[in-house]
């Protein structure tokens, strides 16, 4: 996918620089050299340090900054630069506008977040103490750095803040958010660098969770009382012989459709899951043999239901698809498995969809005309499948990284691998332990962390077993604009590196060659951009280093011999009885052209990758078409970003505008 989509504006300005400075910088080949700089922070200001060593001092200017803030957003000629340093960021999702948006910079906070906030009634900022157990009154210091390792003489402070968190009320609910203050001179101050707000509830449907969970019960004399399961049989079923339609039709079973379907459940909207497999959790079952999820148990948590404290580090892939079948069973989800999609069609004047599902087993066609229609059938889209000179001559198999199953079909024979990323690393794996002989095809480069040391270094304190509860973990990391995620991305990756220098040393030296992802940033840096590029090592590298998994570097294949390939150095491989291709995938647009046809197609945009703002293009916003959503993700993505679709939807089913 190009990283810069024809949709997006035209940038003039500062906004030009940013996009190219922050939003798609170049791909580095060695982690940053240096700290975080003072001016990520601090921006113009001289640091004052001194201000918050006192923790008394700290509360009384954190507790004089909110009073202030709260002033200024009833205030008919509001002075954010009181408050807010020239460089910072209000990063919003859903709370001033139904969109994400970052404002970047003074000016722009003024301009465009200011009045949005007064028009969108932004009241009554208050410190959370409940939010983060770490920090019982709300807020804390947090120390990046100390002082520099080679600091000029204003550089020499350390890099940290206070962190507030907070919540608020707005003209259609509540929400949460995190500011960062940082302390400086002149006046002696603390000045916001990043502020974040996200809607999480709204009064006209409240979220039905904890003080506003159902009472599961009805007491009482009731004629004709209907159970659980025949309320749940009655609700479960959709269509013109049961007399409902569902509000929301969800085509696709795994995480997206699963955490948006129930995200939508507790905000009383009906939805309906189809799902093209047998069973939900079959997407990941039916994957290849050895398949583990490579994030650890802390960031892969479902909305409202954690993992229990037994579950395994990271993920096999069979036991995950159990979970997710009995998620949506304890979630009391609406699912019509093993069916597909046939057509789909948009009433624009009704603002209603006819959409054909035809029962796998039975051939029975069922027609819904819900309201809405969520494709949440992964990120990707169409496995991109190459074709090759001469391909039909090759007398072994070829496949996409996709249809591949166990290397054990092919024990005691030899296998090329085309790709340099997770699905590559694992099937070269899968295939050595099978007795297969196999080869890499990296074509480029490839961004590698270990889970030893990169997973690690990425959600040390956040996503683990010591951090704050799962939905504050989210605001702390979505509350990061890109200019500073970039930066804490840039030091987790060189940490990262120096911890596993050994073993990227090693890679080197085979001929295995790896990058830093954009501008040092590293893994996160790559998925956010174009969700690919990387691999998280679980032991493919150490056989890559010991010539256990061989590698052909920087060469394509040309075309294809009877029992091998040539590729376009004009070597050859020969003997092989597999070729697996981990080429990855086309946009999602092209999935949702095969599904719903071209008519829907043509008026989508593309999905994936940043905006000029730093934020997500696309999926969970406007798609380019009424009333359909993009939904995708990995676990923890699902988990935000399920939330602002879901209340995206019910805002317009409610008609609810700011």
């Amino acid at each position: 996918m190009s990283p810069v989509a024809t949709e997006n504006p035209v940038l003039l300005g500062a906004e030009e620089t940013f996009f190219e400075s922050e939003v798609y910088p170049p791909i580095a080949y060695a982690p940053v050299a240096s700290d975080l700089p003072p001016a990520k922070v601090y921006g113009n200001h001289a640091p004052h340090p001194q201000l918050i060593s006192n923790d008394s001092q700290a509360s009384k200017l954190v507790t004089k900054w909110i009073r202030d803030l709260n002033a200024l957003l009833e205030s008919d000629s509001p002075q954010w630069q009181d408050l807010f340093s020239e460089h910072a960021a209000w990063r919003d999702h859903l709370a001033l506008s139904w969109d994400l948006h970052s404002y970047i910079g003074l000016d722009r906070i003024a301009q465009s977040a200011g009045p949005l906030a007064q028009k969108s009634r932004v009241r009554n900022v208050r410190i959370d103490p409940l939010a983060d157990y770490r920090y019982p009154a709300g807020f804390g210091k947090v120390q990046f750095h100390d002082a520099p390792e080679d600091p000029v003489a204003h550089d020499a402070a350390p890099i940290e803040w206070i962190q507030v968190y907070f919540e608020f009320d707005n003209k259609v609910g509540s929400g949460k958010g995190v500011a960062r203050l940082c302390a400086v001179q002149h006046p002696a101050s603390l000045k916001c660098f990043t502020f974040y707000t996200v809607l999480e509830d709204l009064h006209a449907s409240p979220e039905t969770v904890f003080g506003n969970r159902p009472e599961g019960v009805n007491h009482g004399q009731h004629i004709q009382r209907e159970s659980w399961a025949e309320k749940r049989a009655r609700e479960s079923h959709f269509g013109e012989k049961y007399g409902r339609q569902p509000t929301v039709l969800i085509v696709g079973g795994g995480q997206g459709g699963l955490t948006v379907a129930a995200r939508l459940r507790q905000f009383g909207v009906d939805s309906l899951i189809v799902e093209k497999n047998k069973k939900i959790g079959d997407n990941w079952r039916n994957r290849y043999k050895f398949l583990v999820l490579h994030d650890p148990v802390w960031y892969d948590h479902l909305p409202y239901l954690n993992f229990p404290p037994t579950w395994p580090v990271y993920t096999p892939k069979d036991k995950l698809g159990d979970w997710f079948e009995s998620y949506a069973k304890t979630l009391d989800l609406n699912v019509q498995s093993d069916a597909v999609v046939t057509d789909a069609a948009f009433d624009d004047a009704a603002g209603r969809w006819s959409v054909t599902v035809v029962d796998n087993a039975t051939g029975e066609k069922v027609v819904y005309t819900p309201n809405h229609l969520v494709m949440a059938t992964g990120h990707s889209g169409e496995p991109r499948v190459p074709q090759f000179e001469n391909q039909n001559a090759f007398q072994g198999k070829i496949v996409h990284s996709s249809w591949h199953t166990s290397g054990s079909d092919f024990t005691g024979g030899k296998a090329l691998v085309v790709g340099g990323c997770n699905s590559a690393h694992d099937i070269c794996q899968d295939f050595y332990e099978q007795g297969v002989e196999v080869t890499m095809l990296q074509r480029s480069s490839t961004c590698v962390i270990t889970s030893d040391h990169g997973t690690v270094n990425n959600i040390a304190g956040l996503y683990d077993e010591t951090g704050p509860k799962t939905e504050t973990a989210d605001h702390i990391f979505h509350s990061m604009p890109l200019s500073l995620l970039n930066a804490v991305m840039q030091q987790q990756y060189r940490k990262s590196c120096r911890e596993d220098k050994e073993l990227l040393s090693a890679l080197e030296k085979v001929g295995f060659k790896t990058n830093a992802g954009y501008d040092g940033t590293g893994l996160f840096g790559l998925y956010f951009r174009q969700g690919s590029g990387y691999y998280i090592d679980v032991g493919c590298s150490k056989l890559i280093a010991e010539r256990k998994v061989k590698v052909k570097q920087g060469q394509g294949i040309k075309r294809f011999l009877p029992t091998g390939v040539e590729f376009t150095d004009g070597s050859k491989l020969e003997g092989l009885d597999v070729v697996v291709l981990a080429t990855g995938f086309t946009n999602m647009k092209e999935t949702a052209r095969r599904l719903f046809g071209d008519k829907v197609a043509d008026r989508l945009k593309e999905v994936w990758g940043l905006d000029h703002e730093g934020e997500f293009r696309t999926i969970w916003r406007d798609s380019g078409h009424p009333n359909f959503w993009y939904m995708g993700g990995n676990l923890a993505i699902s988990r935000y970003y399920s939330k602002r679709l879901a209340l995206r939807i019910v805002a317009q089913e409610k008609k609810l505008q700011y």
